[in-house]
């Protein structure tokens, strides 16, 4: 039973925490929204002309909903409004935000009578900040700035905490530190901003509860000794103690919190690291509730007493057992718990991929449910499906069985329509799915696997080696998952990289927007600590060309899927610098990437080929090919591609890069070693732009290879046609073959010595006037098969030079 809350509540900042002088709090019925009444399906926005996404949606007493959502075109977000009457008759699309072109994810809450405030967060001159706009009658009052200037803040969450009061909370970032903070309406007056998690901690992720005796909760995720716990405390009537509610040795995340008569209930998403196949690394995600009660909060649990609430393996995890089966991506939200009410019982949701092989491009999802009564977990039923990217209203309340959602369908030219829908708890269809083998729990990082940090000495210079994934993805991107956050401290701790870039998909399916692009810039730089730890500003120019000559580049059916022209992937990986840089949507400019490597070049930023097709465009700012990813090995598939670019007079880096969406950033099979001065971006990109890097399979070799003393990368002469080649290398496991290769063809093979260790020398005599290439293949032991999907394993067993330039007789 949701409550209603008549008193005020008078809020004083003491030493940064909140504390109120709060009266006895009268308790109010439901509200009063007959769902049978009112339209069971009313499409929200059929006619938009933008991409629509991240709804809210609030009903009100007289049946009518409210949805506020962020709209994106050409650069540039706003946050819409729109009221369905109950009948599903359509009120006219209102603009929220006024300002700027950043704003994203929006929450509506409806106060008393006919008043609304939709809160949001923007990015402004100043930074990021937390706006809100009050509607009264339907009609927008001023913008408000709710958050303090000097603190960057984000993810903002609102409820009504009594009549005439609104507290918004978020997590801000002030001093290097995320901190869950607050602040509360009262009547007309915003009183102070105040802080709720502690100092010594990054907290995001922040939701609200009232509970039945008017105390005000607030729960969250935060990292600590390596890990994610979700925590909560009291905030009002007093500050109450710090409480945990995850258990402190797994992963837990993505809080969402429920008040009813039967309590105070949290659910949260929980992750094991697992390990598969032949070293495959995943994760493994699972649901958990707990109830608050007088000893704390305890889990719920099933009549055998599991406390697995649900097993998100289907459409999210791959099959390795008894043979690995791949899943795609898929466009809605595959890991978010939620919570309703009803009645005596309260249900956990959470929606799946209805195919396990299903394809991105035509995501179809189900909305599963599992009822909790008197705290026991009953069997799960499916509820809905047919949609994807399901979103209760609130309040999140089932009446005689019937509750208020959103859930949309995706269609081709990035359009996503939204349905506000009606659903029956009685209307179920049978849960099934399969069980998921082979996958056992590991603790990272793998200490086996990580190496030293070793120098090398170049042009009278000390060289560091350092590890870099140049091309992976977060839950930015339309069809992957983790958190910007959770991804990069994974990188950090749990893969143990030096360099990270996360290049979400600027067009994929759906675009990336704006706020989108401005949020992961923003973690890649508060991640960011410059000898330790680099988190570089970037996205994935995800463009595809034609084929067939007659055909255009613009054709939008190039990349509108089904592909037409015989289309083929022209993607990049775009590294900027921490400065960042701007998001050139290849959609956006007629498909033409001279545009893009114009505007890279202002920056000092780079760009990297990607996957086994592209046209090399030739200009300077395109320093490497990947060669092998966590999808497959690209120079064993095609090597005529990579073999051909050099031939032509390319003179790219060899790189490998995870592209990672199933969230293992630097443990997806694929890992470039750069020899750079220092961990800082201008000397990193420094080092890419004179290709002082090498590719490797996902492990930490060590490889040094020189051409008449010089480095490999680097372009020299041998006039009388002598070059002195040599190799140096150290595997994480014995080396067993290091080939030479020479203009595209293997010219000589030398065998390991069953050791991790292994040097060699050549000397090359007679060689004919023209431009020569060479470069070194090595193979230590414990082979890493190529497997189906994201799916390679994590700690491979090849590695491959940059090559030599060596021109002969030429100027």
């Amino acid at each position: 039973m949701i409550k209603k809350f008549s008193s005020l509540i008078p809020f004083v900042i003491l030493s940064g925490l909140l504390l109120c002088d709060m009266q006895s709090l009268p308790s109010a019925e439901p509200v009063p929204v007959d769902l049978s009444q009112i339209a069971a399906d009313v499409i929200i926005n059929e006619d938009s002309k933008t991409y629509d996404s991240h709804p809210s949606a609030v009903m009100v007493p007289d049946g009518s909903t409210w949805v506020a959502w962020n709209a994106f075109k050409n650069s540039r977000d706003q946050i819409l409004l729109r009221k369905i009457e109950a009948n599903g008759t359509l009120g006219p699309i209102q603009t929220v935000s006024k300002q700027g072109a950043v704003h994203g994810h929006p929450t509506v809450v409806s106060m008393d009578g006919d008043t609304l405030w939709v809160v949001w967060s923007a990015k402004r001159p100043m930074g990021w900040t937390i706006l809100a706009r009050e509607y009264q009658a339907g009609i927008g009052q001023k913008v408000i700035i709710v958050s303090e200037t000097e603190v960057d803040t984000i993810q903002p969450t609102a409820t009504r905490i009594a009549d005439d009061q609104l507290m918004i909370a978020w997590s801000g970032r002030q001093n290097g530190r995320f901190q869950i903070q607050g602040r509360v309406l009262k009547g007309k007056d915003w009183q102070k901003p105040f802080t709720i998690s502690t100092d010594t901690v990054d907290a995001f992720r922040p939701a609200i509860a009232v509970d039945e005796s008017a105390n005000v909760w607030v729960v969250w995720d935060q990292y600590r000794y390596k890990r994610y716990n979700v925590v909560g405390r009291k905030v009002a009537p007093e500050i109450g103690p710090m409480e945990t509610i995850s258990p402190a040795e797994r992963h837990g995340l993505q809080p969402t919190i429920l008040s009813t008569k039967q309590g105070l209930f949290v659910a949260w998403l929980q992750k094991q690291d697992v390990i598969g196949g032949p070293g495959v690394i995943s994760q493994w995600h699972t649901l958990h509730v707990a109830k608050r009660g007088p000893q704390g909060w305890k889990q719920i649990q099933d009549a055998e007493g599991n406390r697995v609430a649900a097993e998100l393996t289907q459409g999210l995890m791959a099959q390795i057992e008894p043979k690995p089966v791949a899943t795609s991506g898929y466009l809605g939200r595959r890991t978010a718990p939620m919570l309703l009410a009803d009645g005596d019982d309260v249900w956990l949701l959470w929606e799946r991929k209805s195919d396990h092989r299903g394809s991105t491009a035509k995501p179809r999802g189900d909305l599963v449910g599992r009822r909790i009564q008197q705290n026991i977990l009953q069997p799960a039923a499916v509820l809905y499906q047919g949609k994807v990217d399901y979103h209760l209203a609130h309040p999140e309340q089932a009446i005689d069985n019937k509750f208020a959602l959103l859930a949309s369908n995706v269609f081709g030219g990035g359009r996503r329509v939204y349905h506000r829908l009606v659903g029956d708890l009685k209307k179920q269809t049978k849960f099934e799915q399969e069980q998921w083998a082979g996958w056992q729990p590991i603790e990272l990082p793998i200490k086996r696997e990580v190496t030293t940090r070793r120098t090398i000495q170049a042009d009278g210079k000390t060289l560091k080696l350092f590890w870099a994934d140049m091309h992976c993805h977060n839950n930015l991107s339309s069809d992957a998952e983790g958190e910007p956050d959770e991804l990069n401290v994974y990188a950090r701790d749990r893969a143990a990289l030096d360099v990270v870039v996360f290049t979400n998909n600027d067009f994929y399916i759906v675009p990336l927007t704006q706020y989108e692009y401005e949020l992961g810039n923003f973690f890649a730089n508060a991640f960011t600590q410059e000898q330790k730890f680099l988190s570089l500003p970037g996205y994935e120019w995800t463009s595809r060309i034609p084929g067939v000559k007659t055909a255009k580049a613009a054709d939008p059916g190039n990349w509108t899927h089904p592909y037409k022209n015989r289309s083929y992937p022209n993607h990049r990986s775009v590294v900027y610098p921490s400065d960042g840089g701007p998001v050139v949507r290849f959609i956006e400019v007629e498909n033409d990437i001279s545009q893009l490597n114009i505007a890279v070049q202002k920056t000092g930023g780079i760009t990297l080929t990607q996957h086994p097709a592209f046209k090399p465009s030739g200009h300077p700012v395109e320093v490497g090919m990947e060669l092998t990813s966590g999808w497959s090995n690209y120079i064993a598939r095609v090597p005529k591609l990579f073999h051909g670019v050099l031939n032509r007079g390319g003179n790219l880096a060899f790189v490998a890069c995870g592209d990672s969406h199933r969230r293992a950033p630097g443990l997806s099979g694929a890992l470039t070693g750069i020899y750079a001065e220092e961990l800082t971006a201008e000397s990193i990109l420094d080092a890419l732009k004179k290709r002082r890097c090498f590719a490797t399979n996902g492990a930490q070799f060590f490889v040094d290879t020189r051409a008449n003393g010089a480095l490999m990368g680097e372009e020299i002469t041998a006039q009388d046609g002598t070059v002195n080649l040599s190799l140096q290398a150290i595997g994480t496991r014995p080396v067993v073959s290091a080939t030479l290769i020479h203009n595209g063809k293997e010219i000589k093979t030398f065998k390991g010595t069953g050791t991790k260790e292994f040097s060699t020398e050549l000397r090359l005599t007679g060689l004919p006037p023209g431009r020569h290439w060479f470069y070194w293949r090595i193979v230590q032991s414990k082979d890493a098969p190529v497997l189906p999907g994201n799916l390679m394993a994590a700690h491979g067993h090849l590695a491959w030079s940059t090559p030599h330039f060596v021109n002969v007789g030429l100027k």
